[in-house]
């Protein structure tokens, strides 16, 4: 029956006019303990002055019902009030999916934090992406805190410890690709596969202008192989991907294509989907500026505290209308992998593709049981 509830949103499939989004990207905080060299945020000074929980609560209640929240930033877990956070927008929004990015090194803040997201919102599917982008001192050197990796090991494990007692949650491996490691992600694979039985790996690919300029200058080469390394062993199940989720080997088939377009895409460099940016998708800052995406701060739509918290008012206005109208005009494009996701869920041109990916899934896991081998 939990299937069914996301069934009210595959009209918008078909349907777009006047869409809310379907897709949060909130940077809860745009604070951040450590340095990493591909971080799109540059180097920041403290912020203050965030959203506070009143504020978001007002907010939430100005929004109707979406399926995903990725509450970002900066390290999210910086923030206390992260679990009331999400219980808001899960209990005010309906949301379905919250995906959680952090850098592992709060371990106690980050167990305790999710424990808590998990125990106050059962009907919540939720993930927490641990960021792992090399080994031992490569981890550290590419992230800028000498001893983090070890750090960030311990949370990936104790979050492993929360998966046996909650089946609406998955820890998951997230590897930034850079020309820092590119090089090495075969070994970031082996050793999430067989050190800590990760069941879930996924790649973000530098983008933006982050802090070394030269993080941008990876090998796409190395990134299609292993896209394909991850296609294969989903369809294996050598890693098994979000199978306690709804739809799980939707979500799959989406991933495999997401790699292939953005493989064509860098390759290319040219437009490969719509975008829907600023129709489906949106991103609030820390301080209650509205972006239609996180990489389009040159079309700021307004700052939900200049309009009472109203954030039907920013969407709806003459300044976001011409942002949606840029967005389609220009044919936007980039890799976005979050953006992506709903450009692949939501287009009915792709529809046929899903349906072959999802299929080939399915194919190829009956073969492996038959047949004993990988295929």
């Amino acid at each position: 029956m939990k299937s069914l509830s996301y069934l009210k949103y595959a009209k918008k499939m078909f349907y777009k006019k006047d869409s809310l989004p379907l897709y949060l990207v909130y940077f809860i905080t745009l604070n951040c303990n450590i340095k990493c060299k591909h971080c799109l945020l540059g180097d920041l000074p403290p912020t203050k002055d965030e959203l506070t929980i009143d504020e978001i609560e007002k907010i939430s209640q100005s929004m109707d019902d979406f399926l995903f929240l990725l509450p970002t930033g900066g390290e999210p877990f910086l923030r206390k009030d992260i679990a009331e956070i999400v219980r808001i927008f899960h209990v005010n929004n309906k949301v379905k999916i919250v995906g959680i990015p952090t850098n592992g090194s709060l371990t106690q803040r980050v167990v305790e934090s999710t424990k808590l997201i998990l125990e106050n919102n059962p009907n919540l599917e939720v993930t927490v992406d641990v960021s792992i982008d090399g080994i031992s001192e490569d981890h550290d050197h590419i992230r800028g805190v000498k001893g983090l990796f070890q750090k960030t090991i311990a949370t990936y494990k104790e979050l492993k410890e929360l998966e046996k007692h909650y089946k609406n949650f998955n820890v998951n491996v997230e590897t930034t690709v850079s020309s820092y490691n590119d090089s090495k992600l075969f070994d970031i694979y082996h050793y999430a596969t067989k050190e800590l039985e990760a069941k879930n790996l996924f790649t973000l690919l530098c983008r933006g202008k982050p802090r070394e300029p030269s993080s941008k200058f990876f090998n796409i080469n190395n990134y299609e192989k292993y896209a394909q390394l991850l296609e294969k062993s989903i369809k294996s199940q050598t890693l098994s991907g979000y199978d306690n989720f709804p739809f799980c080997d939707i979500i799959n088939a989406k991933r495999i294509i997401r790699h292939q377009i953005i493989t064509k895409l860098v390759r290319e460099n040219q437009y490969q989907v719509p975008c829907y940016g600023g129709s489906l998708g949106a991103a609030i800052l820390s301080k209650g500026e509205v972006l239609p995406c996180e990489l389009h701060n040159d079309l700021p739509l307004g700052n939900l505290r200049e309009v009472n918290y109203d954030f039907k008012k920013i969407w709806f206005s003459e300044k976001a209308n011409h942002a949606r109208q840029y967005i389609q005009k220009s044919k936007c494009f980039c890799t976005y992998e979050c953006f992506l996701t709903i450009n692949i869920l939501f287009n009915p041109r792709l529809l046929p593709r899903i349906l072959k990916e999802y299929l080939a899934i399915k194919l190829a896991r009956i073969l492996k049981r038959f047949g004993g081998k990988d295929v």
